[in-house]
């Protein structure tokens, strides 16, 4: 059994101004560094053994912050854990872009599915990797809001810079145990280790509950 923290990122300037960024390697900037030392204020009192990110800068850096912080190794980054590609609409509004592309169907933008599929993946290399332990990962917030709707089988709302989700794994099995910082009552799912899709999602989860 692996527990994992995810984790989104901390603010960047393209969050500030409302613009797509999905792939783009943008910063973080400082508000979104102070959100990562700040990332783990009030979450439960887990050991961390070691953190991992995506190998997108603002991740990385929220990543090493946080392992900093809390005295866990950083181990790392995993290019399965890249927030979706938004092809057509990446540093642009994301009201006008929405307007314009009805669903979010942009051109170039990368399938859902496909970015919730490597990320279970990447979880499962991840559970093998360090059995047993309580691993932050830190990613990006449509990325984590796709894997955690895949296991919840709900439309989730956005997932706020540095907020924490609890997820834990073992083999077939996948369990919710915290949603952006509010603890959550799911009960576990299973599903084949490697199947595509591992958690079947609609178009609709593309765009944040409520939105």
């Amino acid at each position: 059994m692996t527990l994992f923290g995810l984790v989104r990122h901390g603010q960047t300037d393209y969050n500030l101004r409302g613009l797509f960024q999905g792939s783009s390697d943008i910063p973080l900037n400082a508000t979104g560094r102070e959100q990562a030392h700040h990332a783990l204020d009030g979450a439960p009192d887990i050991a961390w053994d070691a953190a991992v990110s995506s190998p997108l800068g603002r991740a990385e850096e929220t990543g090493r912050i946080i392992a900093e912080d809390h005295g866990a190794p950083f181990v790392g980054t995993d290019p399965r854990l890249t927030e979706i590609d938004w092809g057509a609409a990446e540093g642009h509004d994301v009201a006008e872009m929405e307007a314009r592309y009805p669903g979010r169907a942009f051109p170039g933008r990368e399938g859902l599915q496909a970015v919730a599929d490597r990320g279970y993946l990447a979880l499962d290399d991840l559970a093998e990797r360090f059995p047993g332990q309580n691993l932050l990962v830190v990613a990006h917030g449509t990325f984590i809001r796709l894997l955690l709707s895949g296991v919840t089988g709900t439309h989730l709302p956005s997932i706020p810079n540095g907020a924490l989700s609890l997820l834990r794994h073992e083999g077939e099995s996948w369990k919710v145990e915290m949603i952006a910082g509010e603890a959550a009552e799911e009960p576990a799912r299973t599903a084949p280790v490697g199947a595509s899709p591992r958690f079947p999602l609609s178009e609709h989860h593309l765009r944040p509950y409520g939105l």
